[in-house]
């Protein structure tokens, strides 16, 4: 097993975790405006930018827009299109703030990979990554301050008054991305309007450009090598066949399963083998929380005991979700849940084992459901105070970082400059050369900023991606959607911080088992009562107004 350190984890690591909900949740000033501003009822709403998909290179596995299944690519195209027609910019300095999961990257002066890119531009780019260590404090100051960047990306996290933040301080790009007035940017029509739906519209306008993301959603990734000697087979497993395959697997220093203190104990994994809706589920005009499913207390149960029985990693309580990664990639833990898209990066560092998501295992009487993504991990804005030929200007640079696979631009973007960061493979796959293992797009996150629709492509790992796909093909038909995707709640963005970090911490409570299982019903009727079902009630009147059609 190779060594894989933080370090080189965390420069690898991108775009992955960003993929998954909401780990944590950050508290803003209050003054950004009043709660009840945010609601999309009762007013104009901007229609969804027209949709015009371009066409890329042939995959070799076809994938289905319909069903989520994506375009999976064995090789890398041989021979690349121009994604634009000319350089965006117009020579000026565009300042943007951003998330990162890499190191800090070199200044400007002596990064190549930075010079290129505002090369391709037209502009310079005064560039502040926020180590996702960083991210909620740095974005609290920003939002409680008047010294915003030209561009910031919001990770796809739950902020408090959030909404009430881009009104005040972001431009509405209406007028610029709504219906046909999209044309403009080639790039931005070809992004899917599920993602746009999933930013949602702020008081009936257009503000965020999504950073879109594959359909499947979170899952529990094991190491393969390891379970298919346990029996495990892509046609699923039963709840017993999985606890049996953590109780052999777990041993010496290894253990079975692992999780993160940001999703405690990978219970969003766990909930999909139990049946547990989608985040709500909405019946009658009515939307009601997962936490009140009648099978959550079976999970919980579920959980507890594989902590009583020793077969999580004893500081799954306690770890960050990079170092987690790091245990999973070193053979420390055999199974844990992440983002889908960890593929990205999972099937780049995994060299020695087969790494899958699993088919959601079955618990007896229970039907599985395993769930959709938001379609995006964060969505950009543009400050209010620039001009509107600036607007434009930086929307014309988030149209070529949006060039899609298969382009000039995205390979600039997503590998560098050849002969430089990175060289092509004897099988055609671009790779990294020693400067592009440091000046690259993990330690300069421009696809944060704005990126192309995904397809499954890993350089050189062809038999990844075919699992990948034939995976996708077993669970997408079958997805549970989030009903309140797009959707708007004054409760929410002012109350969910501390509503999920209360819930948050009874999980733990009840797994570790500091509390007993009956105590989840005090922590949902205390959800409810403390805002859960004022929520419920906000997000039942957005979606019976028909706001994110």
């Amino acid at each position: 097993m190779p060594d894989i350190s933080r370090r080189s984890l965390l420069r690898s690591i991108g775009v992955a975790s960003a993929a998954v909900s909401a780990p944590s949740l950050l508290t803003a000033c209050s003054g950004s405006g009043s709660a009840g501003d945010i609601s999309n009822r009762g007013v104009e709403l901007a229609p969804w930018p027209t949709y015009i998909p371009k066409a890329g290179p042939t995959p070799e596995l076809k994938g289905s827009p319909q069903t989520g299944v994506q375009d999976a690519y064995l090789s890398y195209p041989s021979k690349l299109t121009k994604g634009t027609s000319d350089i965006p910019g117009d020579g000026s300095t565009l300042k943007v703030m951003t998330i990162t999961y890499g190191v800090v990257p070199k200044p400007e002066g002596q990064n190549r990979y930075w010079q290129a890119m505002e090369k391709a531009l037209g502009v310079k780019i005064d560039f502040t990554p926020v180590p996702a260590a960083d991210f909620q404090s740095k974005l609290s100051t920003v939002m409680a301050g008047n010294d915003l960047p030209d561009i910031l990306n919001i990770v796809n996290n739950t902020v408090a008054h959030e909404e009430e933040f881009v009104l005040k301080t972001m431009t509405n790009l209406s007028e610029f991305l709504s219906g046909d007035a999209i044309k403009d940017y080639p790039n931005l029509a070809n992004l899917p309007t599920t993602s746009w739906q999933a930013v949602g519209r702020f008081r009936g306008g257009i503000y965020g450009i999504p950073i879109q993301r594959p359909r499947p959603s979170a899952a529990l990734w094991i190491n393969a090598t390891e379970f298919k000697q346990q029996g495990y087979t892509a046609d699923g497993f039963s709840r017993d066949d999985f606890t049996h395959a953590l109780s052999s697997l777990t041993r010496g220093r290894k253990y079975g399963t692992g999780a993160s203190k940001d999703w405690p104990f990978g219970w969003i994994a766990h909930a999909q083998s139990h049946g547990i809706p989608n985040t709500w589920s909405a019946s009658d005009g009515k939307f009601t929380s997962y936490y009140e499913s009648g099978h959550f207390t079976e999970m919980l149960s579920y959980l507890r005991s594989l902590w009583k029985e020793r077969l999580y990693f004893p500081d799954s309580p306690s770890i960050s979700s990079v170092d987690l990664k790091t245990r999973f990639y070193n053979g420390t833990v055999q199974s844990y849940m992440d983002s889908f898209s960890a593929y990205l990066t999972t099937l780049k560092l995994v060299q020695d084992f087969e790494a899958v998501p699993m088919v959601p295992y079955v618990a007896e009487g229970i039907t599985p459901s395993a769930w959709s993504s938001p379609g995006l991990s964060g969505y950009t804005v543009i400050n209010k105070k620039l001009s509107k030929a600036k607007v434009k200007t930086v929307l014309r640079v988030l149209d070529h970082l949006a060039s899609p696979f298969g382009t000039e631009e995205y390979q600039l973007m997503h590998y560098g400059v050849e002969g430089v960061h990175f060289t092509f493979s004897k099988d055609g796959d671009p790779t990294p050369t020693t400067l592009g293992n440091t000046e690259n797009i993990t330690n300069l996150p421009f696809y944060y900023l704005c990126d192309a629709p995904q397809v499954l492509y890993v350089p050189g790992a062809q038999a990844g991606v075919r699992s990948l796909y034939e995976w996708e093909q077993k669970v997408c038909p079958k997805m549970l959607d989030d009903p309140s995707k797009g959707l708007r709640s004054a409760t929410w963005t002012t109350r969910g911080a501390t509503l999920r970090q209360e819930i948050n911490d009874a999980i733990t409570g009840i797994v570790t088992g500091r509390q007993p299982v009956s105590a989840w019903d005090s922590a949902v009727k205390k959800f409810n009562s403390g805002g859960g079902d004022k929520t419920a009630q906000e997000y039942a009147e957005e979606h019976a107004a028909n706001t994110t059609k």
